[in-house]
């Protein structure tokens, strides 16, 4: 290839390090203010330290508690959920190898490092994962999915040294940092059961339980935890109660076709879509869904491992934990950023492979890198300033989501923030022509008319 390992992986990094430099002059935004700005909690490490075992996701608050210890205000925030990317494009590198060379024969060995490198540039540089990385709040999506990764490749590692301070020590104490930065890491030990069926290297089924008797264990202790801990019972009551299985099943079938469409048109990335229900959506989506299902068990059927384990890491993380404890909205681009690894890993293999098959195959494959990074990076600087202000992100969403009440209603409320009053009235109009029943729009309007 003329080229070594050390060169893939630093140019996907140096791609995705340049198109996040605009993310910085970012402010604070929407449940940045209930987390951070106004959270009592993060202010100090005494006020940490007293709710660390009362409150919920306390790795997370950890992060935002030393990020307000450096006082480098919102600098300091973006400039730690950066690190944090560019690991998590690190970790995609290596785990993408190691996969790969799981299963010999999957791909050309001469194939491995560029489908590597090709699949951290696009989950680095896609701009469907601005919202867990430029959105300060985005983080417990990227820090989640770090410890995650981090414990997925340490088990790997682990299992083909046979070194068991990584199997057995240092892999479950990621997976525990993983489900205290944000709940649905608790997901981990169906990705190692994921990971054995298809990049396994014919280990039996007991070997494999016993590499991962430690997660089992770890996993059983968290679920007791959980269902212990009052505002962990709480919060997953409140979930249970928003809507039934079947209301939930077709809001994620329609949420999950959502930001599949994101993925092929970056253009349509929305801070809040809104409501996506109807038949209009639901159908075309569920064919999408289904045809994208049909490929992966068309994959596990001809036993190609790189093509099932993608799509089926892709449908761990958006559909199996969302579809038993439903959330408040059944779409967000953050919520992609997990999973995306899946897609990414088998649309870069399938690139590789038909690049390098074409006549000056290496040059047709930098050239192919190089456009990518290109298009790419330009949708995520461009999405980066959306970011910039909370008027700028609200008046992007309103035209992608003209018909969101919510949105009008945030955007309304940016506007008087800045003073912009009249700009604000109707704005809050705007909400209420859309739903009259908005009662949040009635009060800020109210409360406008009072001044």
């Amino acid at each position: 290839m003329g080229w070594n390992r050390a060169g893939y992986v630093i140019a996907p990094l140096a791609a995705v390090l340049i198109a996040y430099l605009n993310s910085f002059p970012g402010v604070f935004q929407l449940d940045d203010y209930n987390v951070i700005v106004f959270n009592p909690s993060v202010q100090s490490w005494s006020a940490f330290w007293q709710d660390c075992f009362h409150g919920i996701r306390p790795l997370l608050k950890f992060t935002y508690a030393l990020c307000q210890a450096s006082r480098t205000d919102v600098f300091g925030f973006h400039a730690f959920n950066l690190a944090v990317h560019l690991v998590n494009v690190f970790l995609v590198f290596n785990l993408t190898i190691g996969f790969l060379r799981g299963r010999p024969g999957t791909v050309p060995e001469w194939a491995i490092h560029p489908a590597a490198s090709l699949a951290a540039l696009l989950f680095g540089l896609h701009p469907i994962g601005t919202e867990a990385v430029t959105y300060i709040t985005g983080r417990s999506a990227s820090l989640m999915t770090m410890f995650y990764l981090a414990s997925l490749a340490l088990y790997v590692k682990g299992s083909r040294e046979r070194k068991a301070v990584l199997l057995y020590v240092l892999s479950p104490l990621m997976f525990l940092f993983a489900v205290a930065t944000k709940e649905t890491g608790i997901t981990l030990p169906l990705a190692l059961a994921l990971w054995e069926a298809s990049a396994g290297e014919g280990r039996g089924v007991r070997a494999a339980l016993r590499s991962q008797s430690v997660h089992w264990t770890v996993f059983a202790c968290l679920v007791g935890a959980v269902l212990g801990h009052p505002r962990y019972r709480i919060f997953l009551l409140y979930s249970l109660d928003l809507r039934g299985f079947q209301e939930n099943l077709l809001g994620q079938i329609t949420g999950v076709g959502e930001l599949l469409s994101h993925l092929i048109l970056p253009g349509r990335l929305n801070m809040d879509p809104g409501s996506m229900s109807g038949a209009g959506r639901l159908i075309p989506q569920s064919i999408a869904l289904l045809s994208l299902a049909a490929i992966g068990l068309a994959g596990l059927w001809r036993r190609i491992s790189w093509l099932s384990f993608g799509i089926g890491w892709f449908f761990l993380h958006t559909m199996v934990v969302n579809l038993l404890v439903p959330r408040i909205d059944s779409v967000s681009d953050r919520h992609f950023y997990q999973a995306g690894w899946g897609i990414f890993l088998a649309v870069s293999v399938a690139m590789t492979w038909l690049v390098f098959r074409l006549r000056g195959g290496v040059r047709a494959f930098a050239v192919l890198a190089l456009c990518l990074a290109i298009v790419l990076g330009c949708y995520t600087v461009a999405r980066n300033r959306a970011y910039c202000s909370e008027i700028a992100l609200w008046e992007d969403t309103v035209v992608k989501s003209p018909q969101n009440p919510r949105a009008f209603n945030n955007l309304g409320y940016a506007y008087y923030l800045e003073g912009r009053k009249e700009e604000a009235r109707s704005a809050y109009q705007r909400a209420l022509e859309i739903d009259p029943t908005f009662e949040y729009a009635r009060n800020n309007l109210k409360m406008l008319g009072r001044e």
